[in-house]
């Protein structure tokens, strides 16, 4: 007999929301939350650090958020060469969210987001 056919539920088996990660469900919904708390949480920290560490904590925050710039593109149809044309004024409108962001606020910054970038996007998705 192998060792996996021996396995035998637990009750130290994590239960629930954690089960489904483990057991690669949901992997999508576990890694949307988790940047959202943690993009929230850089900004909170942002607000109060010094101006040089604010800077990298909300690099950091865009960085963390790249994905919003590949959503709201697809969403406008954006591929190829006319993504790549527009790329530039796309990062520059996910900085201007970061930086306008309330952490404190209801918003979410995904969709807060969302809008600076489809504002700067769409002349290209227009053309």
């Amino acid at each position: 007999m192998h060792v996996v056919d021996q396995i035998v539920p637990s009750s130290a088996a994590p239960a629930g929301a954690a089960a489904d990660v483990i057991a690669g469900r949901n992997a999508n919904d576990w890694a949307a939350e988790s940047r959202r708390v943690v993009t929230r949480d850089l900004l909170v920290r942002a607000a109060y650090a010094p101006h040089g560490e604010a800077r990298a904590l909300e690099f950091r925050a865009l960085h963390l958020n790249l994905p919003v710039v590949a959503e709201v593109a697809g969403r406008l149809g954006l591929t190829g060469t006319r993504l790549l044309a527009a790329e530039h004024d796309a990062m520059d409108g996910l900085l201007e969210a970061v930086r306008s962001f309330d952490p404190y606020g209801e918003l979410e910054f995904s969709d807060h987001a969302a809008s600076y970038v489809e504002r700067r996007l769409l002349p290209a998705a227009g053309s």
